[in-house]
């Protein structure tokens, strides 16, 4: 595959979206990102009120910048994708701003390593140099559309870090493929050993081939059950190559906390 295919390639996977659950009904309004961007998944305002139940981050795959638009105090924070569910703290009563990027995009200003970033979350400025009163200023915007306006005319030239295009590639097809990336298949994609190329992903993305293809699996599996016409369990475990439905649930359960029947009855409530 020539370079240019592999500079593209994002481009493709605009459609998909990091889904998540518990923050659908909190969304006060949401935009599409590939309006502005080919590297990011969508912008969101959310607020929670007091009789709201907690808020989780599930396995998604993407970095969310969240800005707590508090007129007094305003503060940001960046959030690397969880390798489980994650309480997520909200003040009640507060407006916030979310940017959640593509799965595996890495933005070029954030000073910190891809593996440090997992299951963390913190202060924008202690990862962020160069971008004084960035913060404040997409806080007192009125709109969405000011603050990605700001956000924009401060970073457009460092939305993503540059990786190796073993792993532009390899992200592109697991995505495609819905999560199965099997490591022989890789090789053939790439023309390079399991080793190598899974050297290079892990230092690229922070972590590894597999994890990463099980959480797209995972997002393909709650996409697809957020679907007004919700498929039987067996099919989708077919449908998404696990092994059997015992797998499909274990595995699920490791991502959300809750079992895929679980998972049906509240999002059916969302809806």
């Amino acid at each position: 595959m020539e370079m240019n295919t592999y500079q593209k390639q994002y481009k493709t996977l605009h459609h998909f979206h990091g889904l998540q659950p518990f923050f659908k009904k909190r969304h006060c309004q949401r935009l599409i990102g590939q309006q502005y961007t080919e590297f990011v998944s969508e912008f969101y305002q959310m607020q929670i009120s007091e009789d709201h139940p907690p808020v989780f981050a599930v396995p998604d795959g993407c970095i969310d910048i969240l800005f707590e638009c508090d007129q007094h105090n305003p503060q940001a924070r960046i959030c690397g994708s969880t390798l489980h569910s994650q309480y997520v703290e909200l003040k009640e009563n507060i407006p916030y701003f979310g940017i959640r990027f593509l799965p595996g995009v890495i933005p070029k200003f954030i000073g910190i390593s891809a593996s440090d970033l997992i299951n963390q979350s913190i202060n924008f400025y202690d990862l962020v140099e160069n971008n004084e009163n960035l913060v404040e200023r997409i806080v007192y915007a009125d709109s969405i559309d000011e603050k990605i306006n700001i956000f924009f005319l401060s970073v457009s030239s460092q939305l993503k870090r540059d990786f190796s295009y073993i792993t532009e590639s390899i992200i592109h097809y697991i995505i495609q493929q819905n999560g199965e990336g099997k490591i022989k298949d890789l090789e053939k994609i790439t023309g390079y050993s399991s080793r190598h190329i899974q050297r290079i992903f892990k230092q690229d993305i922070g972590m590894s081939i597999k994890t990463f293809a099980c959480i797209m699996r995972f997002q393909a599996a709650i996409h697809a059950l957020d679907h007004p016409t919700t498929p039987k369990l067996a099919h989708l475990t077919y449908e998404l190559g696990y092994n059997d439905q015992a797998h499909f649930h274990k595995e699920f359960k490791k991502f959300s906390d809750m079992a895929p029947t679980d998972f049906i009855k509240f999002i059916t409530k969302l809806n």
